[in-house]
């Protein structure tokens, strides 16, 4: 019998929803390769941060660390060029993806904070990980403030109206590299679901099972779709792509397994997380791919309680 994630909480949703621009810093504190070590030290304390970017004109170059400025203090260069000392191979990661990307490449890469480019590669804001806890922690408090009074008005239309019946479908074209209009899908499921007076955990489960199945898309393939039918008793999702597929599939769906390509990961993506969470929040999990053909998931998370048929398919 496989794992299924019953622990899923609004944080997790968040973490999927908000997108790295909703979390990062705009106000960019950053210096040119000309400067000289120690004017980088002077800038980090009286800003109180501990690295910035390293620029010439609009492009993003480097960047330099509080550690870096340690190590020219000990090793005697600290009046030297800051473009001789720089980190030059940069992780920067674009603004348009969800946080949890970020949150990924956190941990894979052990960083203080991010480069933000836009879809130009144009620096245009810093995100750490205390930006985006800070950015949760705001939200949340706006879902406590608003929980009880939705959750008395859900009672009331629950009381008058019979929850919507029968079976719908909801069907979405998703396009390689659209991150600006991922989570429509999710979206419209959430509602369906809130209407169908479905409980909160189980929508969770449900939406970052397709943001995960449609970031997949948007990020390793060429294009595919994504098909969501809601019954009275569960929600099946079938998420299909055109390639390029996956020569090894009980390899990806392991934690930290990633196909991305080196360009996808030059922007900050693909570290790896999207299979094995989908399947954690599945009932039932099939996944069907053929190297330069697609990949197929086939997805089903149930309304009632049916510990028989959780299965991994």
């Amino acid at each position: 019998m496989k794992e299924i994630r019953d622990d899923f909480t609004p944080a997790h949703e968040l973490i999927y929803k908000l997108k790295v621009q909703d979390a990062m810093t705009t106000r960019l504190i950053t210096v040119r390769p000309e400067n000289t070590m120690r004017e980088v030290q002077r800038r980090l304390r009286e800003n109180r941060i501990s690295g910035m970017p390293v620029v010439d004109g609009d492009k993003l170059v480097g960047i330099v660390s509080i550690e870096d400025i340690i190590n020219a203090l000990d090793k005697g260069y600290i009046e030297e060029k800051v473009g001789k000392w720089m980190t030059k191979d940069v992780v920067t990661i674009q603004d348009n993806i969800s946080l949890i990307r970020a949150v990924a490449e956190f941990e894979k890469h052990r960083f203080g904070r991010l480069p933000v480019v836009d879809e130009k590669g144009k620096l245009i804001g810093i995100i750490t990980r205390g930006d985006i806890v800070k950015r949760l922690m705001l939200e949340l408090n706006k879902i406590a403030e608003l929980h009880a009074s939705e959750e008395a008005q859900r009672i009331v239309e629950a009381s008058i109206l019979s929850p919507p019946k029968g079976d719908v479908t909801i069907e979405v074209s998703v396009k390689a590299g659209g991150f600006d209009n991922a989570g429509i899908i999710s979206s419209q499921i959430k509602r369906e679901l809130e209407a169908r007076g479905i409980d909160r955990q189980t929508i969770r489960r449900a939406a970052i099972a397709l943001y995960e199945a449609e970031t997949n898309i948007i990020i390793h393939s060429i294009g595919g779709k994504i098909t969501a039918h809601v019954s009275d008793d569960r929600i099946r999702i079938k998420a299909v792509d055109w390639g390029p597929g996956i020569e090894d599939v009980e390899q990806a769906l392991q934690p930290g397994f990633s196909t991305a390509s080196e360009f996808i990961r030059a922007l900050g993506f693909g570290a790896g997380m999207g299979l094995n969470n989908i399947q954690r929040c599945a009932d039932k999990f099939m996944i069907k791919s053929t190297p330069g053909v697609g990949t197929e998931l086939d997805i089903e998370i149930y309304f009632t309680s049916n510990p028989s048929s959780r299965d991994a398919g």
